[in-house]
């Protein structure tokens, strides 16, 4: 392990770049506090001076403190007071009448003020071990790539312990800025990686659930008066963060003012907004796993059944939408052909196949672990169905001409003829009408 950038003395090639560029954080420049700490919001995977701000100098005895191993402090130490005690002894025996009473109080006043010294010295270890922590977490490339062993060993370094009071705060410190950097600001949205990047960075760091949590309501007051935006995605990311435990060391309401009216906004909405991103991802070659995994992710971001359901099958309606754009155009390029372009067959078959995937899928005996709206797709009932239905039955007496250019309607090619007109939300009535009248077109084109 590296542990080079422990050492809490500044770099002055470092200082002279931060007060000469203005990008740079600098302990004297007007940054944003939190916590009684500079930071800036930035993304996660930012380098650690963009997060956590500029190495931290040294004052007083903490460069000489931070220059010594615990053993030679130790030593150190020791050789201070018996120096100090030895020239007590020799002034008593000097000035005291060269009495051993006279030497042994000497001794006993100088050996205490060593002491004293001592442990006035020992008292800004834990202060010199939290700048020393400070300055190796800002100057990694990536915070998020902290780990708990390097934690632990900037404190064993200084031998402190990290349950030490000035060293806790730093810890404290370290992550409010990380969890203020991670929360997008204003209208952007979440990305989906926040919450997985602050409970890493909270295990590395050794906090526990209940000082962890502290930290997020001081960002939460932060947050609150920039902008309420970010406040709902922070209060989305910690309580996903602390999980059941939030209800009780998140106090959103006592110390905001909100309802659970406000908050189940928050969760909802930034919980659509992730499950949307998420659908994205996922096409027309749809598996098992696929929905297996679109399953947990709705489960992570705790979305109700419902919406999850509506958004699925508004998803999968989109992917059909386009492949009857796509036929569309291809067909409306080509006015008076007799022939129907393999293409447009194309894509209604992928319709179909799709279509059917989504029914099996929908029917599958275990089906709690899928993803909820999984079934066959039909565009009856969408709001723009009317000003399509035009349209849909052009592609879809297109369908049927190549379908039953052979004059021959078999079972296979009804049941085919009848999953689209499901799909294209026709009516039964309307359906047949366009297949008698295909048919009757093919066969009087057939030679006697």
């Amino acid at each position: 392990m590296d542990l080079s950038l422990v050492s809490a003395k500044a770099s002055p090639r470092a200082a002279t770049a931060a007060a000469a560029s203005p990008l740079l954080p600098s302990p004297t420049r007007g940054r944003a506090r939190l916590g009684g700490r500079g930071f800036r919001c930035v993304a996660a995977a930012a380098k650690g001076e963009d997060v956590f701000g500029g190495r931290k100098e040294l004052s007083g005895v903490q460069p000489l403190v931070e220059a010594l191993p615990p053993l030679a402090r130790a030593a150190l130490e020791l050789a201070v007071v018996a120096a100090a005690a030895t020239a007590g002894y020799t002034l008593g025996t000097r000035y005291g009448g060269g009495t051993r009473t006279a030497s042994v109080a000497g001794a006993a006043v100088l050996g205490a003020a060593g002491l004293a010294g001592a442990a006035a010295v020992n008292s800004v270890v834990p202060e010199v071990a939290a700048v020393g922590l400070h300055n190796y977490v800002a100057g990694r490339d990536d915070p998020t790539e902290l780990e708990a062993a390097e934690v632990e060993a900037i404190a064993s370094k200084y031998g402190v312990s990290t349950q030490d009071a000035a060293f806790k705060s730093e810890l404290c410190d370290l992550y409010a800025s990380f969890v203020y950097s991670v929360i997008p600001p204003g209208h952007r949205d979440l990305k989906g990686n926040e919450v997985e990047a602050i409970i890493k960075f909270k295990r590395a760091l050794g906090l526990d659930d209940v000082d962890a949590a502290n930290m997020h309501m001081v960002v939460g007051r932060r947050l609150y008066k920039e902008s309420l935006d970010a406040f709902q995605k922070l209060i989305f990311v910690s309580n996903l963060v602390f999980g059941d435990a939030s209800e009780f060391i998140l106090p959103w309401k006592h110390l905001f003012g909100i309802t659970d009216y406000q908050i189940d906004i928050a969760m909802r909405e930034n919980a659509k907004s992730l499950y949307a991103l998420e659908l994205k991802s996922i096409g027309r070659g749809i598996n098992i796993g696929t929905v297996i995994d679109i399953r947990r992710v709705q489960l992570a971001y705790k979305l109700f059944d419902e919406i999850a359901a509506d958004m699925f099958r508004e998803h999968v309606k989109n992917l059909i939408q386009e492949n009857i754009s796509s036929a569309l155009s291809i067909l409306k390029s080509n006015p008076g052909s007799t022939n129907i372009p393999e293409q447009v067959i194309d894509e209604v078959n992928t319709i179909l196949a799709f279509n059917s995937m989504l029914t099996v899928l929908g029917k599958f005996p275990d089906g709690d672990r899928f993803a909820r709206g999984l079934g066959p797709v039909s565009l009856a009932g969408d709001f723009d169905h009317d000003r399509m239905v035009g349209d849909l039955k052009i592609l879809y007496a297109a369908y049927a001409t190549a379908v039953l250019s052979d004059g021959n309607l078999d079972d296979e090619k009804l049941v085919r003829l009848i999953e689209l007109r499901n799909i294209f939300g026709l009516g039964k009535r309307e359906a047949e009408a366009i297949i008698e009248g295909v048919t009757s077109n093919v066969t009087s084109q057939v030679p006697a």
